[in-house]
């Protein structure tokens, strides 16, 4: 594939990724557009790096092997330097060309661009648009000055930060006052700071990733783990809505007590229209006392000011009302998101122990199954036994062997990250296998390797940034959920990690040789029948008498040479960028005994606890007590929940077959007016002649019609207690009205305990 192909191609595929990540996320129809457009931007430039460096990594070897031809002799160990008239030609042709190519000069353009515009979007623009978004001013000049007021702080420690270091190397004279070092600069003080996030985050995602799937691994760990989580989040839930009640009563008080003619009415009618529609919408403020109390619309104004309110005690308060009702909004859809994966979990292990997979299969098929088995109905029972053995066993098992090969992963990576400064022997894990597949000229191997190290990499230390929650200020919620101000952070992250992440990854790879300080020996093929070499490509030593050459090829990707070597900063160069990756042992042996929930259970925060869920039969005066009656809550909100769906679908399956009746009433009626009006005609003619046959008719059709009404009644009351496989059948999507449990079966089903 083409320079020109490839770059098409990956600007589309990442383009369509970044779109449907931005749309599970974010809300397009709410949120702001230039928000929308802002974070899609720093989103997508950080994909288009990781998934174009494999890319150059192959290009830099295939245009090392076109320019440098290399003789391979019998006994390597053993390089004689030849006359130039015996010196052999290129041997270009030899060096398969890559499947993925791109020209060195098009990647030099195309990393300036995409480097400079992630790093404008993260020093400059997002954290002013964060600012902006969260701004409770009233005018768009307003939130755009609260927004650089509140970065110039921010602005002006970096740029002190950056004048230090800058006098510290003129004093020094370590570097020259123009373009070239003040870029490289820049360059390393971005970095340094990205590299120090990306050792934290991949100290934590390392383990975590593996241990994640192998909890989902265990349907009974998940089934605890998920009560917890339903706890934890009504709670959340419950503080959330206390916090906008709070708000709502504020600005209640203040409409009553603000006059007509106050300056800041026109203000305060903004922030009370968004009181209003919090206590409209259908999720808030559930409870009728509270609601009934902030009613809004009947408070009479009164011509006093006794608040002594200003602007900025109001701009305060519209931008904690936006916050706490996002936040609220946020937690409501986690507590329906976990009620969701509760009922599902539970369902798992009741019919894994009544051996009724088969069941549960068809009760949680898919809306693709469904629609083949009702096409199609001899492929149903197919479908459905195979999605049966997917769901309770085959996926289970699934996720404990990739567990198990991610945790081996991890285990080489950070063997990696600590010996990939080694000269020689090449420890480093990376290192090895880039090399093993350049001397064997593979660059599809080479290519594929450097993208799923590369990529196991950028997966752990973004599934970091994603599960970040910093005092649920800044936090990713799917559905639609995430706030202008997180979807921006994050992005933020992503343009600020992702450079040092590669170079961290080419250091693992000794492809940056003022970090590793190798030589990488680039062969051509064995069929190269070339016995030369050029001089100056020679490094002659001479050991016991003996004269050996040694090749020294440099293979450097255009990014490390547009990043530069980094090293103009004495102290970073020859120690943070070396030996501050071998922290990455402790973060991870810290993360892997959960160091941070231990310390968190001690400061007395028992909703963060997430090591004890995994223990069982608890005592009573254990302090991992809390965590039980955690679980034991989670269990029956749940049964509660379930209570509560079955109770609606039930109503709504009854009020739905009452509108189909009426419906089909109305319409009939309406299709056969002028037919009655005839037959009105001709039965009065009838009955005018018999009047015996009119009281016969009369009273046929009054019996038909109650028979009628009467059938249609009974018909419109649905069965209290339903057969399994009626219920099943009747209800294959809803899962909360699957089974509804008799107090024997849930303590038998749900105690938790190995019988």
């Amino acid at each position: 594939m083409g320079a020109y192909s490839f770059l098409l191609f990956n600007l589309v595929v990442t383009a369509m990724i970044t779109a449907v990540l931005s749309f599970r996320y974010g809300n397009w129809k709410k949120q702001n557009k230039i928000v929308t457009l802002v974070h899609c931007l720093s989103w997508w430039l950080p994909a288009l790096i990781l998934t174009t460096l494999p890319v150059d990594i192959a290009t830099a070897f295939y245009t090392n092997c076109t320019s440098t031809p290399l003789a391979q002799p019998a006994d390597r160990s053993q390089l004689q330097i030849v006359s130039p008239p015996e010196q052999a030609q290129p041997q270009s042709k030899l060096c398969r060309a890559p499947w993925l190519y791109a020209d060195s000069r098009i990647l030099l353009i195309f990393w300036h661009t995409v480097y400079w515009s992630s790093q404008f979007l993260t020093w400059l623009v997002i954290p002013i648009m964060r600012s902006f978004s969260t701004a409770g001013d009233f005018t768009t000049l307003a939130k755009l000055r609260t927004a650089l007021i509140d970065n110039a702080l921010y602005y002006a420690s970096y740029l002190a930060i950056f004048v230090t270091a800058l006098v510290y190397l003129l004093v020094k004279r370590a570097i020259r006052l123009d373009f070239g070092y003040l870029k490289v600069l820049v360059i390393t003080a971005a970095n340094t700071w990205g590299l120090f996030l990306v050792i934290l985050f991949l100290g934590y995602g390392l383990v975590a990733v593996p241990r994640t799937l192998w909890t989902a691994g265990n349907p009974l760990i998940s089934l605890r783990r998920a009560y917890f989580t339903l706890s934890k989040r009504n709670m959340e839930l419950a503080d959330e809505e206390d916090k906008l009640n709070e708000l709502v009563e504020e600005v209640r008080q203040l409409k009553s007590g603000l006059p007509l003619n106050h300056p800041l009415q026109r203000h305060l009618l903004v922030v009370v229209k968004q009181a209003q529609e919090i206590t409209a919408s259908p999720g808030s403020l559930s409870r009728p006392d509270i609601r009934s109390r902030m009613d809004l619309s009947s408070v009479p104004p009164v011509h006093s000011d006794p608040t002594g309110l200003n602007l900025k005690q109001l701009t305060r308060l519209h931008r904690s009302l936006k916050s706490t009702r996002h936040r609220r909004d946020r937690a409501e859809a986690l507590y329906w998101e976990s009620v969701e994966h509760a009922i599902w979990i539970e369902d798992l292990n009741t019919f894994r122990s009544k051996h009724r997979i088969l069941a549960f299969a068809q009760a949680h098929s898919g809306r693709v199954v469904r629609s083949i088995s009702a096409h199609i109905p001899v492929l149903g029972p197919v479908l459905f036994r195979a999605q049966a053995y997917w769901y309770c066993y085959v996926r289970l098992w699934l996720f404990r062997l990739l567990a198990i090969v991610l945790a081996l992963t991890s285990l080489l990576m950070v063997w990696s990250e600590c010996t990939f400064f080694v000269r020689s022997p090449t420890l480093s894990l990376v290192a090895g296998l880039v090399k093993a597949q350049a001397r064997q000229d593979d660059y599809f191997l080479l290519e594929l390797s450097s993208f799923l190290t590369l990529g196991y990499l950028s997966l752990a230390v973004f599934y970091s940034v994603f599960r970040l929650r910093l005092f649920n200020y800044y936090r990713l919620v799917g559905s639609h959920h995430t706030d202008e101000n997180s979807l921006l952070f994050c992005g933020a992250l992503l343009c600020r990690l992702t450079p040092s992440l590669c170079l961290n990854f080419l250091g693992l790879a000794h492809l940056d040789s003022h970090i590793s300080r190798t030589t990488l020996n680039v062969p051509v093929n064995l069929m190269n029948p070339a016995n030369s070499v050029n001089a100056h490509d020679i490094q002659s030593t001479v050991i016991g008498g003996t004269s050996e050459a040694i090749p020294h090829y440099n293979v450097e990707t255009t990014y490390t040479r547009f990043m530069g070597h980094l090293d103009v900063i004495p102290f970073i160069a020859s120690g943070f960028n070396i030996y501050f990756p071998i922290l990455v042992v402790l973060l991870c042996g810290l993360t892997l005994v959960r160091f941070g929930d231990r310390i968190l259970h001690h400061l007395g925060v028992p909703q963060l606890l997430d090591h004890w869920i995994d223990t069982d039969n608890v005592d009573a005066d254990s302090p991992n007590s809390l965590v039980e009656d955690a679980v034991q809550d989670g269990r029956l909100l749940l049964r509660k929940e379930r209570m509560m769906l079955s109770r609606k679908e039930r109503l709504t399956k009854a009020d739905n077959e009452l509108q189909t009746f009426s419906h089909s009433s109305s319409s009939n009626s309406s299709r056969s007016q002028m037919e009655d009006r005839v037959h009105l005609l001709e039965s009065a003619d009838s009955m005018d002649r018999d009047p015996s046959t009119r009281l016969t008719s009369g009273q046929g059709s009054l019996d038909a019609e109650t028979n009628f009404k009467e059938e249609n009644e009974v018909d419109l009351l649905p069965p209290m207690r339903y057969s399994n496989f009626d219920r099943l059948m009747q209800f294959p999507i809803e899962s909360s009205q699957l089974v509804e449990y008799s107090e024997e079966e849930i303590k038998k089903q749900f105690s938790l305990s190995p019988n």
